[in-house]
Formats: structure tokens, sequence, C-alpha cells
């Protein structure tokens, strides 16, 4: 079975833990194209994930996860 949108968002988020990873690169390690959607969603199981916000036209999204990946979420 393939891993979900949001498994491989949360793995690129784990795999650089407490760093601040820019929006498009969670949209091509994941191929989603609603990134907002799939954090949102992990927030809604439990994880803690920031998001932080540059520039005005052009914006720029950055998110990082917070809390530690104890056991499999069921996304």
């Amino acid at each position: 079975m393939n891993p979900t949108q949001n498994q491989l968002v949360l793995a690129e988020l784990v795999r650089r833990h407490g760093q601040w990873v820019p929006m498009p690169e969670l949209a091509a390690a994941s191929g989603a194209y609603a990134v907002h959607s799939r954090i949102s969603d992990l927030r809604a199981a439990g994880l803690e994930i920031e998001v932080k916000v540059v520039g005005v036209r052009p914006r720029h999204s950055f998110y990082r996860l917070v809390s530690a990946v104890q056991e499999h979420l069921p996304l």
C-alpha cells in the first residue's frame, strides 16, 4: 500500500525535525498541492506543527514539527 500524502508530509517533517521546511519542499516530497490541508490533518491527529510566513507578496510559508512522534498515527 502506498503512503498517504499525510504520511509523506509527516515523514519529511520528522526527517528534518526542528528545522523550518519550506512549503514547496513539503509539496515536492508528498505530491500534495494543498500542504496546509495536510498540516491541518496532522494537527488534528495531535501533532504540534508551527508555521512561519515570510514576506507579503510573494508570501513564503515554512513549517516545522515541534512535538515528537511517539507511535504510528492513524492517518
